[in-house]
């Protein structure tokens, strides 16, 4: 199908799905897979026709509508953007040859863990392990939106992660990808910055083993109008690339003409000739400057991010090194458990938070 007969598709099911989300009825999405985007998918089932399709939302038609919506998405952005100018066409170009550093973050208290199951699980599994549990940071609230417990998370673009999430670095080969599809943000950026919603009052009512309000007009619920928006998000790995430099155009286009905005058009122009890679990506999404002020924080806005989605669990296998504080390399070294991995433990590279 052609671009332009696929954005008419998808023109044609959000007109179609945007009359009739105002009048379907709020029911638990009925989910038959347990798979991280599961409840999207069965929300965009639901918004294309009243009546149930009856037949199961299993994992091969999952995978292949997270490929449609991607699809869909990506014709949107192609259009919308459209015409690119010269130095817009080249960074996409540019950016296609250099693979994205997906990289999984995590607290040093839980590299043992790790180690020990040979994986990154998904909270699911760890439910299911019932032992030495790995201490998750996943928020309900994610998993009420599209399945959260089912999946590892990685970064996708930041060239160290995102420290937030802890102080050992796990980067991952960029196979990977193949398993994974990923959104802009989390789930919870999206429900405050995007449906503007109080996501840690959720969050909080959910811990203390409450229920969110069931009335879609209450500014705490989440329910069939967040899921089909997220929805529009999904992206997949083939498409990673290309949607992280449609987000730098979009920065870059919204720029004005203060000193650092200026710096930011630099970058972007530094990117455009930058043939090393680690170099390429420090350039789209800088390191953050500790007590940095207003100014440095905006020359310094990234250009763009993807959180990836990966379902259940990734082997060590993915992994091609783990990197820990230089004050806890030899603890790391001396444990039973990485024994076998001693190849891929290595000393954090100086200055990485």
């Amino acid at each position: 199908m052609t671009v332009r007969g696929l954005f008419f598709l998808c023109v044609v099911t959000a007109c179609y799905t945007s009359g009739f989300a105002q009048s379907v009825v709020e029911k638990p999405v009925e989910i038959q897979s347990q798979r991280a985007g599961a409840p999207l998918a069965a929300t965009r089932r639901k918004a294309i026709n009243a009546l149930p399709f009856q037949r199961p939302l299993d994992e091969k038609k999952l995978k292949k509508w997270l490929e449609i919506s991607s699809q869909c998405t990506m014709a949107e952005f192609e259009l919308f953007l459209s015409p690119l100018s010269a130095e817009e066409q080249e960074l996409l170009n540019v950016i296609e040859d250099k693979p994205a550093p997906i990289i999984n973050r995590l607290h040093f208290e839980n590299l043992r863990h790790v180690l020990k199951e040979k994986a990154l699980v998904s909270l699911r599994i760890e439910e299911k392990l019932q032992h030495d549990s790995l201490t998750h940071t996943t928020p309900a609230v994610e998993n009420l939106l599209y399945g959260a417990f089912d999946a590892v998370f990685a970064s996708v673009g930041p060239p160290h992660g995102s420290p937030r999430y802890g102080d050992v670095i796990i980067r991952l080969k960029d196979s990977v990808r193949e398993k994974g599809w990923a959104t802009p943000f989390s789930g919870m950026h999206f429900m405050y910055a995007i449906r503007h919603k109080d996501a840690r009052k959720m969050q909080d009512l959910l811990a203390m083993g409450k229920k969110l309000p069931a009335s879609r007009y209450n500014p705490l619920h989440l329910g069939f109008d967040d899921r089909l928006h997220f929805s529009h998000y999904v992206v997949t790995e083939k498409n990673w690339n290309k949607m992280l430099a449609y987000q730098a155009i979009l920065v870059h286009r919204n720029l004005d003409d203060s000193p650092a905005s200026q710096k930011v058009k630099q970058r972007f122009t530094d990117m455009l000739t930058e043939k090393d890679p680690t170099k390429f990506w420090s350039l789209y999404i800088p390191a953050r400057i500790k007590n940095g002020t207003p100014e440095q924080a905006a020359a310094n806005i990234p250009f763009g991010y993807l959180e990836g989605k990966f379902d259940d669990q990734l082997s060590i296998d993915y992994f091609t090194s783990i990197e820990v504080p230089a004050d806890k390399l030899a603890e790391v070294r001396s444990w039973p458990e990485a024994q076998p991995f001693l190849h891929l433990i290595r000393v954090k590279p100086a200055g990485t938070p």
